[in-house]
């Protein structure tokens, strides 16, 4: 059965940001991170999946106006990968954004190998990769993807 996925809370925080501290390697400095997921949870815009221990398995913010959209941030837990989560985010996800929008992302450039799987993933969902983003914080590439629902 895919992990459920529901909108964080407060009492999940100190949970995502073990996660946080996981991928900040991948991801780069992310200064302020509770702040910005304690915003996200008070719009509703923060959703997650939760392991059996009730730990925080993956986490998923969401931003932009419709019928603009933004994936804002993803991760998970590594202990908890290739288990279904990130596609569980993803497609809650997409269920907020009805057509006709355009959701819209940043992730890792196809160069950087430990961003394949995120890649793979927005591509299973039929995200189309777009132009080379600046480079993150960590000095790694970066590129748009985007699907657009009709």
């Amino acid at each position: 059965m895919p992990p459920v996925v529901h909108c964080a809370t407060l009492a999940d925080i100190a949970s995502w940001l073990e996660i946080v501290a996981e991928v900040e390697a991948l991801f780069g400095p992310m200064p302020m991170f509770d702040v910005t997921l304690k915003n996200n949870i008070a719009h509703g815009t923060a959703l997650c999946t939760h392991a059996p221990s009730g730990a925080v398995s993956g986490g998923l913010l969401l931003g932009g106006t419709p019928p603009d959209n933004w994936i804002r941030w993803l991760a998970v837990r590594r202990s908890a990968r290739g288990q279904g989560a990130g596609a569980a985010l993803v497609a809650a996800a997409l269920a907020r954004c009805p057509a006709p929008c355009t959701i819209a992302l940043a992730t890792f450039g196809a160069d950087n190998v430990e961003g394949h799987p995120a890649r793979r993933l927005y591509e299973r969902f039929g995200f189309v990769a777009g132009e080379m983003l600046p480079r993150g914080p960590e000095g790694g590439t970066r590129q748009r993807f985007a699907l657009v629902r009709r």
